[in-house]
């Protein structure tokens, strides 16, 4: 495991334990402020964005101490900080923050959700269809790839359009006219060019499916991965913070 965890652009949560003269080891208040890291000073010290609230900056003054969360590709891992600077990077509003407990891994794995508003193609499988994708992931060899996209060829796939709400490197959330079920799985081909040009397609799992009330039939659906290895779970990771790194640098 590398000593620094935690990387710029990793999602942060923030819960407040201690400010003025008002401290306890757990929070004082159960709102959870979410922000992201800036700069990594050392495996200690950190600049990270002042969270906003509405159009509002989170007041952060030195001396207070919060718990912390980092949303990492390694996992999950929580400490307590203490805000020892203010400042301002460009004109994004900052905090330098100093672990002061050990960092400890929740072993319960997060993923950074991205909201976006991005179109999906999607397909409902048979199992016949699970079977040849899973092979065709796990297929080693040229000639055996070859094959089974030959027998895709050969089975009848109706692709649905949607319109994806939000993704993570665990799964995603899309909209749609068709209603599903839980436990469908689903072949999906997401519209965004940095991961279909090395992710051809994803596969997923229905784990939710609700009407939406102010949709006339319209439903919303929580999709898990399934059989995604850890490097394609790292690409889309990747383009996440790309994303957030670049909403930062824009607003």
């Amino acid at each position: 495991m590398p000593k620094i965890v935690f990387e710029t652009g990793n999602k942060v949560n923030l819960t407040l334990i201690k400010r003025g003269n008002i401290f306890s080891v757990k929070p004082v208040e159960d709102t959870v402020y979410s922000c992201s890291i800036l700069h990594v000073i050392s495996e200690k010290q950190l600049v990270i964005s002042v969270p906003l609230i509405g159009n509002t900056l989170l007041s952060m003054t030195v001396n207070d101490i919060y718990s912390i969360q980092f949303f990492t590709k390694h996992g999950l891992y929580q400490s307590k900080c203490v805000v020892s600077e203010k400042g301002k990077d460009g004109h994004i509003a900052t905090v330098t923050v100093k672990l002061i407990s050990n960092l400890e891994r929740n072993q319960r794995r997060e993923y950074f959700r991205l909201d976006c508003r991005i179109g999906l193609k999607w397909a409902k499988l048979t199992e016949t269809q699970v079977k040849l994708y899973n092979d065709l992931k796990n297929a080693v060899t040229d000639g055996r790839k070859r094959i089974i996209k030959e027998q895709l060829k050969m089975e009848e796939i109706t692709y649905g359009n949607a319109l994806m709400m939000d993704i993570s490197g665990g799964g995603m959330r899309f909209n749609s006219t068709a209603e599903l079920e839980k436990d469908d799985t689903l072949l999906l081909i997401p519209d965004i060019p940095d991961i279909v040009t090395s992710i051809p397609y994803l596969m997923g799992r229905v784990v939710l499916t609700r009407p939406l009330e102010a949709k006339n039939a319209s439903y919303e659906n929580k999709i898990k991965f399934i059989n995604i290895s850890s490097e394609e779970r790292e690409k889309i990771i990747t383009y996440i913070f790309a994303v957030e790194r670049e909403k930062m640098r824009t607003d």
